[in-house]
């Protein structure tokens, strides 16, 4: 491995600059999605719920085509009340009968449920990830020492 000195031109210190900038903001913004995640696991209750039924219906795109889009009517069991919402809209059906996980707080059930995503702290640890590799690079453009592998 060699390490050579390079001279650090303006351009490499504005994108260094614009990279270190962006991948704080994205590492800030993953540490904050995560806290909200943690915020809500510690203070809603979490049970099971049934898509029950789904709801449909067609809009349009930006391109002014029609669009089909679901949204699951789920119910699940408050103090052995039965308890229905409706969730997010999206492209595909969900299938009747279908378990989700639902958090909801107990003094508002109906107005405060909704459903939990599968992955949902998958997106903070991704925008974690994708903030260091910005912030490396970042580094690496301000940087005047190149290291190589080669002669």
């Amino acid at each position: 491995m060699n390490v050579q000195f390079r001279q650090v031109t303006f351009e490499d210190k504005l994108s260094g600059i614009i990279g270190l900038v962006i991948g704080l903001m994205f590492i800030g913004a993953g540490f904050w999605s995560n806290q909200q995640i943690a915020y809500e696991r510690a203070t809603l209750t979490e049970t099971q719920g049934r898509v029950v039924d789904t709801v449909h219906r067609r809009e349009r795109d930006r391109n002014d085509q029609q669009k089909d889009t679901y949204a699951p009517v789920i119910e699940f069991l408050v103090k052995g009340d039965p308890v229905r919402f409706t969730g997010d809209y999206d492209s595909s059906r969900a299938s009747e009968g279908k378990i989700v996980a639902v958090r909801y707080d107990p003094k508002q059930p109906a107005t405060t449920a909704k459903e939990v995503e599968p992955l949902e702290s998958f997106v903070s640890w991704l925008a974690i990830g994708m903030g260091g590799l910005s912030v490396v690079s970042g580094l690496r453009q301000l940087s005047p020492v190149q290291l190589s592998l080669g002669e």
